[in-house]
């Protein structure tokens, strides 16, 4: 249902994941369980809805979907795990159960290592997802701030787990202020939509394009990812030139779309020069409030286009 590039955007990231309804929500946990298990990764549904017997999103819903499901469990391949207990404590600000988590996936992957298997873990998160559907946005803002500089410890350490974390795209359209604050805790954040292998877009020509966008100004990010997703573009959003370097590096884009306002300590010109350097020919579009003479001065010696 989702393409193949879906997996490689959000592989090695903590991932926003905008989704539209309950059915995609689950087939998103699916695909990326599926392809994680294909490339050996250890997998972990985090849900609140994962004991619900009669939720579209409990594990019952989730077995049909998976390869191999009772197989993977009980290989050790993959894990369902209760959410609703931390999404409790999350609900009230105490992220302690989280803290404990951190500490048992870091034992678990170390522990795969020491036992000669992949060194990459998985998880499939809700709990803020589920904060953000019961309108609680400071305490999903807060979740995914945690789950960010934990992400952000995990790779400075050379620990390879990723994160996805999906959110209502009906609810943070109306809350666009929310929207932007909650991805700016993400290493990138995707529309689902845009993923969707039978949207029209088999063959990717030169009016759908994949499309990487690196931008901290909210309401041009709204602009740039809503507008861009709707007219079938494949569309990653970053928030800064760090994520945009990172992103890049996980697959070919098209086009990238890289603002000179970016937060960040990374320079303009270095965030450019790295893109060229890994792929010489790409095609960068700088946008930009300032003058094109301040413009060429920030980008010092790369090359410009017309």
């Amino acid at each position: 249902m989702y393409s193949r590039e879906l997996f490689e955007v959000c592989d090695g990231n903590h991932v926003m994941l905008l989704y539209e309804d309950d059915d995609a929500r689950l087939d998103a946990a699916a695909h990326f369980i599926n392809k994680g298990i294909r490339n050996h990764q250890f997998c972990i549904y985090a849900s609140v809805h994962a004991f619900e017997t009669e939720s579209k999103l409990g594990a019952s819903s989730l077995a049909s979907k998976v390869m191999d499901y009772e197989k993977s469990i009980k290989e050790g391949n993959l894990m369902l795990l209760d959410f609703k207990p931390f999404y409790d404590s999350a609900a009230v600000s105490d992220l302690s159960p989280f803290a404990l988590l951190k500490d048992n996936l870091e034992s678990i992957l170390q522990k795969r290592i020491s036992n000669g298997l992949y060194d990459k873990i998985m998880v499939y998160a809700d709990a803020a997802c589920c904060l953000t559907e019961r309108r609680e946005f400071n305490e999903s803002k807060g979740l995914e701030i945690w789950w960010q500089q934990t992400h952000d410890e995990w790779i400075k350490n050379g620990k390879k787990i990723t994160v996805i974390c999906p959110h209502p795209a009906n609810i943070l359209r109306q809350e666009l202020d929310v929207k932007w604050n909650i991805a700016d805790g993400h290493d990138v954040m995707v529309c689902l939509n845009s993923h969707l292998e039978d949207s029209g877009r088999k063959k990717l020509d030169k009016n759908n394009l994949r499309i990487l966008i690196a931008e901290s100004e909210p309401d041009i990010m709204v602009l740039y990812s809503d507008y861009l997703s709707k007219m079938g573009h494949d569309v990653s959003v970053v928030t800064d030139g760090s994520k945009c370097i990172s992103v890049f590096r996980k697959r070919d884009f098209d086009l990238v779309i890289l603002d000179t306002h970016l937060t960040g300590e990374i320079k303009i010109s270095d965030i450019a020069k790295e893109i060229l350097r890994i792929e010489p020919h790409q095609r960068i579009l700088i946008t930009s409030t300032n003058p094109t003479n301040l413009v060429s001065n920030m980008l010092g010696n790369v090359p410009l286009g017309e």
